[in-house]
């Protein structure tokens, strides 16, 4: 159910979740290392999250992966 997507458009979403996922976390620890407040740090990760996810999960996926179970 959950492997890395073959299909373009999903692996580029995915690409996207994960860099902006990273970068986020790169953000809130610079932030929190030079005393910078974040208050709505969880915020920030639900668009880079919900990329990641419709790259990964089938019913949210743009273009349809071949079924490999059978």
């Amino acid at each position: 159910m959950w492997h890395f997507p073959r299909r373009w458009a999903n692996r580029a979403l995915c690409y996207a979740g994960i860099f902006g996922i990273l970068f986020q976390l790169t953000a809130a620890v610079h932030a929190w290392w030079h005393a910078i407040p974040l208050p709505y740090f969880w915020l920030m990760l639900i668009a880079p999250a919900l990329c990641l996810l419709s790259g990964l999960w089938p019913p949210l996926q743009p273009q349809r992966e071949a079924n490999d179970e059978a």
